[in-house]
């Protein structure tokens, strides 16, 4: 088989250490983490899967024997076909450093474990029992395959892949490893060759220009291809075919796919509005491109005509255009009627509704007529929202600036929109709108973004907004959950008194049909504060709608504290209806604290009341002996708790001047805008004086707290432990009120911890009590989300938000 159709890249091609895999390698280690607090096994799928194993005719497990081994030889070939291949070499010594990690990291592993070296390493040859904690083959093979990727085509990988699945099944069936222990050994495999590719770097598998030759002949193009230049997951030849005017080739190369896939997965994780990938082939992504440039045409926007979009026979994707001309980023300097130009055509663009996505020195370009062309990619979106278009000129004008310089640049935009629409990119003045190759080049030089943005305020003389949050996620933001989570499992198990051994093993007994039903039961929750909502308006809603909006908080609850977004969202909501900003804001805190008067008033009734509360012992326990392990009356009471907190936090802010002189200036904000929207809605107050609208706010969060007190006592149930209903609602109440005071969005941590300590306060035992908190938490907050997503579309769609 010739070479070419095995490796990805030419010799000598450069190499470079790659975020993917600085992401790889933190995802394995974090998974390794997790699968080791089961170690070493057997879970209950473990014992079951060996008993399944057991039974196999002798036939079956000789394929599985065969499975067993032929991955091994795959492996070898890759190594011998490296060191025969002119200028491979290379990749055979990152093979056999990646195969050294794995063996040693592997055995650490199962030392750790409990399972001696010469059992390990014996494991490496020998499939006879005991089963072994980490799968050491199997560890070796996925490194010697993760370090080979990037250096091989496609259909090699895959070849590779498919192998290593079947021998990492073929190891579980055959008692050589428990399924915990294949998948220690695989997670060991992708740290070994993670680590390799950030030592030696990989190739990016980039097409060569005699591939793109025969490309454009499998598409009818008898062309001449000259090299290329490279952009993220995307390459650019240009091409000559006789009789025709020279051409620009974009080429998405079929051996580009690891980094297409997890780059754009990683955009699209952290960068608001970007739209993940991985289910849009390549030729889908240049058929887009091609579409959006007719359209632009159409719109009159100056685009590269488009030629031809297909599939090459070798599965690379070609979007062949006319050229548009000389790319910005190889110019020195524009002239200002070029500016002039540009911002005309982006905003014919606008007009059409299509932004760009990709507006940079690559994308932009000047024609022999000295005129501004614009080039769409596959990143580009039909019917883009006000974010979208913002991003795209915020875009435009830091890349003319590179070029033009900030001054020139800055004017452009000025004539082109004036100082009404220059104002409004400010929030969008940021380095998370801009690409990766536009931010390398802004270093080094005597201007940033930041300060472009302050050249902006001042050339306007409007005080700075507010940056838009375009990110997901931050070093900050990433930075304060990892301190959350830590500071929560320190409280947690401070108040428990139970390590992360017995949590597990509370949880892998977890009778999962009441999980199920607790599950399922959660929704239920918003159906009443969809009522709560609507008795907080005199205005005529729909209830569909207003019920899209609750399962909508929950998905913005993960990123702001959950009053604030509830608040915020349903200001949002009401001023689609016409309601004035001021009556929406009335609004919103209405339908708030008619919850939190129902959570004060259910506190107090429960606590003054002869219900059961915490002095009364819990119905029922899986667990006997509850002295050592419950909370009992040693635990600390969780109003008690709630309120040392509470002081503590007072304190601490009237004693430290910084936070002394914060709280103060947030109070008098505060009061000033109350009073402001209590001026502008009178109207909304109006609602208090209908004892019906009063009643219907009331009753839905009641329900709603009850509700959530059933969901509790489900996850409760599938522990083996019960509690009165009554102790539910007030555990489930207190949290709910002191977590949404914390500036902690979702109340993470803070909330798990106030109902382990809560079902302690009743007598249930600590790794239930945790392990209830886990679940309840799981099926109420974390969960949610993933259909409060659906809802936020739906609402978008329908033009509700």
């Amino acid at each position: 088989m010739p070479w070419p159709q095995w490796f990805s890249s030419p010799v000598g091609a450069p190499v470079r250490r790659r975020p993917t895999d600085v992401l790889l390698l933190a995802a394995a280690l974090v998974a390794l983490v997790l699968v080791a607090l089961a170690a070493p096994g057997p879970t209950q799928v473990d014992s079951g899967l060996a008993e399944a194993a057991a039974g196999l005719p002798d036939v079956v497990a000789w394929v599985f024997h065969l499975a067993y081994t032929l991955a091994v030889l795959w492996a070898v070939t890759l190594l011998a076909v490296s060191l025969l291949a002119r200028g491979r070499r290379g990749v055979a010594a990152g093979m056999l450093l990646a195969s050294g990690v794995a063996l040693g990291l592997a055995g650490v592993v199962g030392a750790l474990a409990g399972t001696g070296w010469d059992r390990s390493f014996a494991a490496l040859w020998s499939v006879d029992p005991p089963p072994v904690y980490t799968a050491v083959r199997v560890a070796v093979v996925t490194a010697v395959l993760v370090t080979a990727s990037p250096h091989l085509a496609r259909p090699v990988r895959t070849v590779g892949r498919l192998l290593l699945t079947a021998m990492a099944t073929a190891a579980v069936l055959l008692g050589v490893s428990y399924p915990i222990g294949a998948v220690a050994g695989f997670l060991v495999g992708v740290i070994a060759g993670s680590a390799t590719h950030l030592l030696v770097g990989s190739p990016g598998g980039r097409p060569t220009v005699e591939r793109v030759r025969a490309a454009l002949a499998d598409l009818g193009l008898d062309a001449r291809v000259s090299d290329a230049q490279q952009y993220a997951g995307a390459t650019l030849f240009e091409a000559t075919v006789a009789g025709r005017p020279p051409l620009q080739v974009t080429v998405l190369g079929r051996d580009e796919w690891d980094a297409q896939t997890l780059g754009a997965a990683w955009t699209a994780a952290t960068r608001r509005g970007t739209r993940v990938r991985l289910g849009v082939t390549r030729q889908a992504r240049v058929e887009h491109a091609a579409m959006v440039s007719l359209l632009a045409e159409r719109a009159g926007v100056r685009v590269p005509g488009v030629v031809v979009a297909g599939r090459s026979d070798e599965g690379d994707a070609l979007l062949v255009t006319q050229r548009a001309g000389r790319a910005l980023a190889g110019l020195d300097d524009v002239d200002d009627a070029w500016l002039d130009d540009a911002w005309g055509q982006l905003g014919t663009l606008a007009d059409a509704g299509i932004a760009l996505g990709a507006v940079d020195g690559q994308h932009l370009a000047v024609d022999e007529h000295g005129r501004a062309v614009l080039v769409p990619t596959g990143d580009a979106v039909v019917g883009a929202d006000d974010a979208a278009m913002r991003s795209d000129e915020v875009r435009m004008l830091t890349a003319t600036a590179l070029v033009a310089g900030p001054d020139r640049a800055v004017a452009a935009v000025r004539r082109a929109r004036g100082d009404e629409g220059l104002v409004p990119l400010l929030p969008y003045l940021q380095p998370a709108v801009l690409d990766t190759g536009t931010r390398r080049r802004l270093r080094g030089l005597d201007w940033d973004v930041a300060s472009l943005r302050d050249r902006v305020v001042a050339d306007t003389g409007v005080e700075p907004p507010p940056l838009e949050q375009v990110s997901r996620v931050s070093r900050g933001a990433l930075l304060r959950v990892a301190l959350i989570a830590v500071l929560a499992y320190v409280l947690i198990s401070s108040l428990a008194g139970v390590d992360l051994s017995s949590i597990w093993q509370e949880l892998s007994s977890a009778d999962w049909a009441w999980l199920a039903a607790a599950l399922v039961v959660s929704p239920v929750a918003q159906v009443f504060y969809a009522f709560s909502t609507l008795g907080a308006t005199t205005v005529s809603l729909r209830y569909l709608p207003v019920l899209m909006l609750q399962y909508a908080v929950q998905f913005l609850a993960l990123v702001v504290p959950s009053t604030g977004a509830r608040i915020a969202l349903d200001v949002r909501f009401y001023q689609s209806f016409g309601i004035a900003g001021g009556a929406a804001v009335a609004m919103g805190m209405i339908d708030s604290f008619s919850g939190f008067v129902v959570q004060i008033l259910l506190l107090a009734v429960i606590l003054l009341s002869g219900l059961p509360g915490f002095t009364s012992p819990v119905v029922g326990s899986s667990t006997s002996d509850t002295a050592g392990s419950t909370g009992g009356s040693s635990s600390p009471s969780l109003l008690a708790l709630t309120l040392a907190l509470a002081l503590a936090s007072l304190v601490v802010a009237v004693v430290v001047p910084r936070l002394r002189h914060r709280l103060a200036g947030a109070v008098r904000r505060g009061m000033t805008a109350l009073r402001e929207q209590a001026r502008a809605g009178r109207g909304a107050l109006q609602v208090l004086r209908r004892p019906g609208k009063a009643a219907q706010m009331l009753m839905g969060n009641l329900g709603a707290q009850v509700v959530q007190a059933v969901v509790l006592g489900l996850c409760l149930h599938a522990f083996g432990s019960t509690a009165h209903l009554s102790q539910l609602i007030l555990i489930n109440t207190a949290v709910s009120l002191f977590a949404g005071l914390m500036p902690v969005p979702g109340g993470m941590g803070v909330a798990e911890a106030g109902y382990t300590a809560g079902l302690q306060a009743i007598g249930v035992p600590s790794a239930v009590a945790i392990s209830t908190a886990i679940a309840f938490r799981l099926v109420t907050f974390y969960l949610p989300p993933l259909w409060g997503s659906l809802a936020m579309r739906w609402l978008r769609r329908h033009s509700y938000v």
